[in-house]
């Protein structure tokens, strides 16, 4: 089996009711320098793993990862739904290298955890994703954003026992806020950790909510690859318009090496 395969199977083994949602994006590439140690930090706002409870671990880069990874020794599964595309291009509108990176390395950490198939999932973000103005000639815009369909259901959750979802975050951002209204309107509990403690919040409705243009013109303002996930260089004379192609990801088009 292909190395960057094996990495991503730690993080998405076919036994685990999450991994339908994980995205192969920045496992396809092997990033330059994956010989850092991770920090994995000593979580205050969490003890126990919590059966009723789903995490959106929504931080920048590399934090994100050493955050999941802190859950996952807690009994929770680490979910990464990471779409942009790593480049070692310098003009890269999100410098992935580090993320990418952590995920290689803490597959090293994940593997000797003995996770439960059906162990409360972790979603794994990055904060900067939409960091950046794209669509410029000579730039790798690989923005992304999080839609609803890449995240369970609130009806799945419920069948699952998920009653309860904890952003873990500074702030809320939009895109992620279109999921997290849907959750609340269906009666799950929502709550914000932003450091130390957990407070329920109440999901104001964002622009466009429930809208069928909302997903097409998201898509429109970013740049699609052609093998699925968001990233790809701007030409010198392209349009702003150019490379907004629509469709969704499906894991079977990429080619791991």
């Amino acid at each position: 089996m292909n190395e960057n395969l094996e990495i991503y199977k730690i993080w998405a083994p076919d036994d685990a009711l999450w991994t339908q949602w994980a995205k192969p994006v920045l496992f396809i590439k092997r990033p330059i320098n994956v010989c850092f140690k991770l920090d994995i930090p000593e979580l205050e706002w969490i003890q126990d793993v919590n059966r009723d409870t789903m995490i959106i671990v929504d931080l920048p880069g590399q934090s994100g990862v050493t955050e999941s990874l802190a859950l996952a020794r807690l009994g929770f599964r680490p979910v990464p739904v990471y779409n942009g595309v790593y480049s070692a291009s310098y003009s890269a509108l999100v410098d992935v290298g580090e993320l990418a990176a952590a995920l290689f390395r803490g597959a090293e950490e994940l593997i000797k955890l003995n996770i439960k198939p059906d162990a409360p999932p972790v979603f794994m973000l990055d904060s900067r994703r939409m960091y950046g103005r794209g669509k410029y000639p000579g730039t790798f815009d690989n923005r992304w954003c999080v839609f609803p369909q890449d995240m369970p259901s609130a009806t799945f959750l419920y069948k699952n026992g998920i009653y309860k979802v904890i952003v873990r975050s500074e702030s809320v951002q939009n895109d992620l806020a279109h999921i997290l209204r849907r959750y609340q309107d269906e009666g799950i509990i929502v709550s914000l950790c932003t450091g130390k403690e957990v407070k329920t919040i109440s999901v104001v409705k964002p622009s466009k909510y429930r809208s069928l243009t909302y997903r097409f013109s998201t898509i429109l303002g970013l740049t699609r690859n052609g093998a699925g996930g968001f990233g790809e260089m701007i030409p010198e004379a392209a349009h702003s318009t150019d490379s907004a192609a629509g469709g969704y990801y499906r894991s079977h088009r990429y080619r791991f090496g």
